[in-house]
């Protein structure tokens, strides 16, 4: 098999080259592929149980993080990239805001209107205001049933959650 794929490269390699006025030896080529061959197996471990006198592809560059790096930079973002109830109330805010800009280009009850208030229920629901989110919930809840149907699996989850609100 191995003969097969070195003959194979081989050939390959001389058609390459034999427009461009290189003249390559046999001996030369296989000489090449035969080095190629033993980098290549210094960098890859076998899977063939084979054992190979070389280690295996060099350590992690010192400027890669270990896992351990990357799981308490991951537990720091979090606590550091939480939003504030300011940030809420800004985000609420705009959104409430972008809803009338919403209606007059596409209509009252777009889609994307009710993902607005889906969304504005959300943040509500998230501070503990449950009566406003509540409402925003309803108001998206209308405009899903009647771009859904009621028997979708959006409109059902949302029936749940504005029940589960109290």
């Amino acid at each position: 098999m191995i003969r097969f794929w070195t003959s194979s490269i081989l050939f390959s390699f001389l058609v390459s080259c034999s427009g461009s006025g290189v003249t390559v030896t046999k001996s030369e080529t296989v000489e090449y592929l035969s080095r190629a061959f033993t980098k290549s197996k210094k960098w890859f471990r076998s899977t063939d149980g084979e054992t190979i006198s070389e280690d295996g592809p060099p350590p992690p560059s010192p400027f890669q993080p270990s896992g351990r790096q990357v799981i308490q930079k991951r537990s720091d973002d979090k606590l550091v990239n939480r939003m504030s109830r300011n940030d809420y109330n800004r985000a609420i805010k705009r959104l409430e805001s972008s809803i009338s800009e919403l209606e007059k280009k596409q209509g009252k009850n777009n889609m994307e209107i009710g993902e607005t208030y889906f969304t504005l229920g959300s943040m509500h629901q998230i501070q503990g205001n449950s009566k406003q989110a509540k409402v925003a919930f309803q108001q998206a809840l209308s405009i899903f049933s009647s771009w859904l149907g009621s028997e979708h699996p959006r409109v059902w989850k949302l029936k749940t959650r504005i029940s589960n609100l109290n």
